[in-house]
């Protein structure tokens, strides 16, 4: 459920909106047809509960030209499948410092002189995580041979057009799908700019440490006349997720 800033922000953005009569009835079906609302609720419980509802939202309710922004992060910006025994690049993200030195199907050989094995990488000895501008030394095979690569942690900002969500979503393992708790707190509609915020609340398991940890999360959806969503992005308490899972937030 990942992603990115500060929970008192993002409840000040819930707060700035409130819900009137008009957007009570959106709830439920206007026409025949699912109101913002109701999509909004609907979306939010599926990302908490079933990757299977998760993909059906996303096929149904996202509009063709629409993005996901799951939030920044410090990395080197590249995508991969984690399901799969090899580490090997889908796609790398726009202005990322990954940009120019990965290309789509590069397999991780080794980093830092760790092999690139999914063990490694499930433990978390493969050290993609860390501070900004420290540099990484990495081996990866490209067309048949290994070829050195070294690159520094940078912000990475990314944007997830509706065939990446997709494909990261089937991707995903259905068995670890979804958080242990959650709740929906609160919900709020900005009628003009055709927003809806979705404040909630969940427990998960964060796999490679097998720790639990809670957050407060901000959903926030933008639909374009149609119905359709155009842009869907998360604002959480990243820093109290990193801390409850172990590790040091160094600023």
């Amino acid at each position: 459920m990942n992603k990115l800033l500060t929970y008192s922000f993002a409840v000040a953005c819930v707060m700035a909106f409130n819900l009137s009569a008009d957007h009570h009835e959106g709830k439920g079906m206007k026409g025949g047809k699912m109101m913002p609302l109701k999509i909004a609720k609907n979306w939010v419980e599926a990302t908490y509960t079933s990757k299977d509802k998760t993909m059906k939202m996303v096929t149904k309710h996202m509009a063709d030209d629409g993005f996901n922004y799951p939030g920044r992060f410090v990395g080197f910006g590249f995508v991969f499948d984690p399901q799969k025994d090899e580490m090997t690049v889908n796609w790398v993200i726009e202005n990322s410092p990954a940009v120019g030195i990965l290309k789509e199907g590069d397999t991780f050989v080794s980093v830092n002189g760790v092999p690139a094995t999914r063990e490694n990488r499930d433990s978390g000895k493969l050290v993609f995580a860390g501070l900004p501008g420290e540099k990484v030394n990495a081996v990866v095979r490209r067309d048949g041979k290994d070829v050195p690569v070294a690159f520094a942690r940078g912000l990475v900002d990314p944007a997830y057009t509706k065939e990446q969500v997709l494909s990261n979503i089937e991707n995903a393992n259905a068995d670890n799908w979804g958080a242990i708790e959650h709740k929906i707190n609160e919900m709020a509609v900005n009628k003009k700019e055709r927003t809806v915020y979705v404040w909630s609340w969940h427990k998960s398991l964060d796999e490679p440490t097998q720790k639990e940890f809670e957050a407060h999360v901000v959903t926030r959806f933008a639909f374009n006349e149609e119905g359709k969503v155009i842009a869907i992005a998360n604002l959480t308490e990243e820093a109290l997720i990193q801390s409850q899972l172990g590790f040091r937030v160094t600023r």
